[in-house]
């Protein structure tokens, strides 16, 4: 049963035609067309299972670009995304500008004397409302001839540095954020941190230099202090008339002269009008300046209760004086002078808020969307397959049949051209001798015989040739449609194998070139290296560089 199942089966596929006489053409006997058709059948199945071979493989080995959109996604539904997806999901904003105020927060944390009633204008005048208006009574070295100018000094201090910072923190929250891709949570806080680190270090440096420039003003045109504590005026008489008014520096510790220096300072001191007694102030400075010898201070006054009751005494102030709190000490230590805190602007801390749903909210993405690169997807490959052979089959019906056609008349052509016969012509026969004609009509007959059956043996092959030749070609363009195929893919994915490599040549030449955009490169004297042109502005003259062919170049012309 097997054996009859194996031959039913065999015969099927050898009388298997799936074309109809109208496919083959209305010249040809049915019987032709019978035989053209399953000819054209199995040529059809062979071409639509290479073609089919050949584009399986293909697909397979060419990388699937993979995009999944997501339109006008949430905040919490962008959070899922970003965790399956990572830095592959890409989103556009809906408004590619707006500004930092939306999302970011920042408030300077300043030191504690800058909130305190040391800065406060109406208690620095009652304080120093007991002391002698005129301040010449005191000694030129007590303190108390600086104090209200110290007092005034730091409450400007605080009060600029407080205004420079606000400003810097409102220009950056007033400036945009450009971004035409929703930034991730790690990107968008790296930006913001590197943005609030370069306000962090400008506003010092500004206001800084703001101070340095009006200092050296003030040093560099010798004006005198209204306190007398950098120049004071001597004066020479010449006879009765002649009077000569000069200036004299003030020398204070280790000879440091304030016509040399703005930075001489000592020891900032109260003194007693009938011992001239003096009485050491912690941190206190007196100097050429009040600004000047202030910026060398330390807080540490503001500290200590002694120091402060010292002061209250020395003032005849009535109210007792409260230190700075020593808990809320973070960044500064007591001793830190006050030039230190004016290049951080008296800020302790910076304290930013950064929210990063806000910012989404400001970008509002219209769409999101995930791309990769798959090797090998079967769905796609079915997709694909499914979508080309509708179209391949109705080629190849169209052409099978005339393909086997063509194949058909070149193979009779050739077999016309096999069965013609050049009979031999002989004009010996005797018309007196029967036998003899007998025999030689027998003897040609036999001739006639033998090659037919030589004619007969020589049509098979050349009939199994035609079509093994028909099958050649379809193999060899397979072939190179594979081929083809392989050759652009991995054309694609092979990198480029050209690095160039370039190297700064240092050029020692008379000429002073000024301008380095005149220059020309070009082949001068035709020996294919690469010469250099350039004017010369100093002398009026064009120069010529002649290429040697490694890298270098002759001496100038």
């Amino acid at each position: 049963m097997m054996q009859d199942l194996k031959k039913c089966l065999r015969t099927k596929l050898i009388e298997l035609n799936i074309f109809t006489l109208r496919d083959i053409g209305s010249d040809v006997d049915r019987i032709t067309a019978k035989r053209f058709g399953q000819w054209a059948t199995r040529l059809y199945v062979i071409l639509f299972i290479s073609a089919l071979t050949i584009l399986i493989f293909y697909t397979i080995i060419r990388p699937h670009i993979l995009t999944k959109n997501f339109d006008e996604p949430s905040f919490i539904f962008y959070n899922h995304l970003r965790k399956t997806y990572g830095d592959e999901l890409k989103c556009r904003c809906s408004k590619i500008a707006f500004t930092y105020n939306h999302f970011v927060e920042i408030e300077p944390i300043f030191h504690s004397v800058c909130t305190s009633e040391f800065v406060l204008e109406g208690w620095r005048l009652a304080l120093v409302k007991g002391l002698d208006p005129n301040l010449t009574v005191y000694e030129q070295k007590d303190y108390r001839q600086f104090l209200s100018a110290h007092l005034q000094y730091l409450q400007g201090l605080c009060q600029l540095s407080i205004q420079s910072v606000n400003n810097s923190i409102d220009e950056f929250l007033t400036s945009l954020l450009v971004t035409v891709e929703l930034l991730s949570v790690l990107n968008f806080e790296n930006r913001l941190n590197i943005l609030t680190e370069q306000i962090k270090i400008n506003a010092p440096i500004l206001f800084s230099r703001l101070l340095s420039s009006t200092q050296s003003i003030l040093h560099g045109n010798a004006i005198i202090s209204t306190y007398g504590t950098n120049f004071n005026y001597r004066i020479l008489a010449y006879g009765s008339r002649d009077v000569y008014a000069y200036t004299e520096a003030t020398i204070y510790d280790d000879e440091c002269s304030c016509g040399l220096s703005p930075n001489c300072t000592m020891q900032g001191t109260l003194i007693e009008r009938n011992s001239s007694r003096k009485i050491p102030l912690k941190g206190v400075r007196m100097g050429c300046t009040p600004s000047q010898s202030f910026l060398v201070s330390t807080l540490e006054c503001f500290y200590d209760q002694s120091c402060l009751d010292l002061i209250q005494h020395y003032t005849n102030y009535e109210n007792s004086l409260t230190p700075l709190s020593t808990t809320n000490l973070s960044h500064f230590s007591q001793n830190t002078t006050i030039g230190e805190l004016i290049n951080n602007l008296f800020i302790e801390q910076w304290s930013t808020q950064i929210n990063y749903s806000s910012y989404y909210q400001q970008c509002l993405p219209s769409i999101c969307s995930y791309t990769t690169i798959e090797k090998f997807n079967i769905f796609h490959t079915i997709t694909v397959i499914l979508g080309i052979q509708g179209g391949l089959t109705i080629v190849l019906k169209w052409i099978c049949p005339k393909l086997v056609r063509i194949g058909s008349k070149i193979y009779n052509h050739r077999k016309n051209q096999s069965n013609t016969v050049h009979p031999i012509n002989t004009n010996q026969v005797s018309s007196n001798a029967t036998y003899n004609t007998t025999i030689q009509n027998t003897t040609w007959n036999n001739k006639i015989t033998s090659m037919n059956i030589r004619l007969q043996n020589n049509v098979i092959p050349r009939g199994q040739s035609i079509f093994k030749m028909i099958f050649v070609i379809i193999l060899l363009i397979c072939i190179l449609v594979g081929a083809t195929v392989l050759s652009v893919y991995y054309a694609r994915q092979k990198p480029s194998l050209c690095h160039p490599a370039f190297k700064q040549l240092s050029i020692t030449t008379s000429c002073q070139l000024k301008t380095p955009g005149a220059s020309v490169i070009a082949d001068v004297n035709s020996d294919n290296q690469v010469d250099l042109i350039f004017p010369c502005q100093y002398d009026r003259t064009v120069n010529i560089l002649f290429g040697t062919g490694n890298g270098t170049f002759q001496t100038m012309m």
